[in-house]
């Protein structure tokens, strides 16, 4: 019978319910002959024995019989504690044995024992969820934080009542609490929110509450889940050579992550996306192993919606641009542009450079607007590895202005655009991504923060 018990530990695991885990437990071992009929009656009259006790105590011994709700509501808390005394050990062998040789009074006892330790650690759990609490907030996650989960520990009842879950949760987690009550639903609850607050906390919170703004103006009456949009962006930032904490994403990025993913396999694409989770991981250095786990179940959970947003042209919706705030943006002013035949002779004497150098200095003496910078670039006088030169010789504020023309003309849709504009964007993104990471994503910030 031990060997039968030892083979089948896996399978009959999978088979008991982590809500109803006391009752679950003998249904499934006397349906696979490891309790007896009689060990079964000896069980049931020790439970009732215990019944009879608590309702002493439910009454204060004025009354041996209570209404049938109130005692049902008694008997599913008396069988979670002893649920939560048998979860303690880690095999159905050894839970049998403490049910057959133990008395379940002694079980009774060291189930609320462990309920009311759990209940102290709860509380320290939510004093790290207000340490980590993220300063851009919604509705939900607010009330839940400051008054739905602190009415749990208001109103809960570990001798009556140890099976419910009091208090008031609206705010979503990116993956669900799932077949768990009372303290243990706490308690996953606020391990889940910790891990999401540490994850967004490596972030600007002026980005993310952008990155919200980006969502929908309204953002803060919506039941949304932060961690969720954030991890996603980041996700397609990493898909566009973005690293660090940088998470706008332009149309221009979404047109391109279009174009790289929208004919893969689902296979390739599921692979695509972990493997961008995993650099995520590596460039924020999170080494917590739980978070990382997180992560990654969370992006199983993101990979269906990034499938259907490309399958109804809708990537706007989960790769989403972040909107600031008008104070927050820096106002540009183009210079005046270049007459036309100016603007040729200028063209001409570039092109008839043969020093890289050369055409470099033309550019800073005569060029003085974005405009004529850009056309400048795609009139066929710099070639190849002139323009990483070019590049390198513009301020950083230049380089930001061009990231910003960039980012609004499509340019990673082959059907915008010239060649030759083609040509000095696709460059761009090549001296771009030689950069590194921090340098690299200070310009994007720059970029971003420029209203043209």
């Amino acid at each position: 019978m031990d060997n039968f018990i030892i083979n089948q530990e896996e399978s009959l695991k999978g088979l008991i319910s982590k809500e109803h885990y006391f009752q679950s437990l003998l249904q499934i071992a006397h349906s696979n002959n490891l309790l007896s009929i009689r060990e079964l009656e000896i069980i049931q009259l020790q439970i009732f024995e215990l019944l009879t006790e608590i309702i002493g105590y439910y009454t204060r011994d004025e009354s041996s019989s209570v209404r049938e709700e109130v005692a049902e509501q008694i008997i599913l808390s008396l069988c979670y504690t002893l649920g939560m005394c048998l979860k303690e050990h880690k095999t159905i062998k050894g839970n049998l044995e403490l049910i057959k040789n133990t008395k379940l009074k002694q079980l009774f006892t060291e189930g609320e024992k462990v309920l009311k330790t759990k209940f102290e650690l709860c509380k320290s759990l939510l004093n790290t969820v207000y340490e980590t609490r993220l300063n851009v907030e919604t509705f939900a996650y607010t009330d839940t934080i400051e008054y739905g989960i602190p009415l749990f520990f208001k109103d809960y009842d570990i001798r009556f009542a140890s099976h419910e879950t009091p208090g008031s949760i609206d705010y979503q987690l990116s993956i669900d609490v799932c077949n768990l009550v009372g303290v243990e639903y706490i308690e996953e609850y606020l391990n889940k929110i910790i891990l999401e607050n540490k994850f967004c906390s490596l972030f600007d919170a002026e980005e993310i509450e952008a990155l919200l703004k980006g969502f929908n103006n309204e953002y803060a009456h919506m039941l949304v889940n932060i961690f969720q949009l954030v991890l996603t962006n980041c996700i397609g930032c990493i898909l566009m050579g973005k690293g660090g904490t940088y998470l706008d994403i332009t149309e221009g990025d979404r047109v391109y992550i279009n174009s790289m993913i929208k004919d893969l396999p689902e296979e390739m694409f599921e692979k695509l996306i972990l493997m961008a989770a995993e650099k995520l991981c590596n460039n924020l250095c999170i080494g917590d192993e739980v978070l990382i786990d997180y992560i990654n179940k969370s992006v199983l959970e993101i990979i269906p919606q990034i499938e259907n947003a490309i399958k109804i042209d809708k990537l706007e919706s989960v790769f989403i641009t972040l909107k600031k705030s008008e104070e927050n943006l820096l106002k540009y002013e183009d210079g005046e542009s270049l007459s036309n035949s100016s603007f040729r002779q200028i063209t001409e004497e570039i092109r008839a450079c043969h020093k890289v150098e050369e055409k470099i200095a033309i550019i800073i003496d005569e060029i003085h607007s974005l405009k004529d910078l850009v056309d400048v670039l795609g009139a066929d006088c710099i070639f190849e590895e002139e323009f990483i030169e070019v590049f390198k010789a513009l301020e950083d504020f230049e380089i930001a202005l061009l990231i910003k023309a960039t980012a609004t003309s499509k340019a990673f849709d082959n059907e915008y655009g010239t060649e030759s504009e083609k040509e000095w964007q696709r460059k761009l993104k090549e001296y771009l991504d030689s950069l590194n990471a921090l340098r690299k994503e200070e310009l994007l910030r720059m970029a971003e923060g420029i209203e043209v």
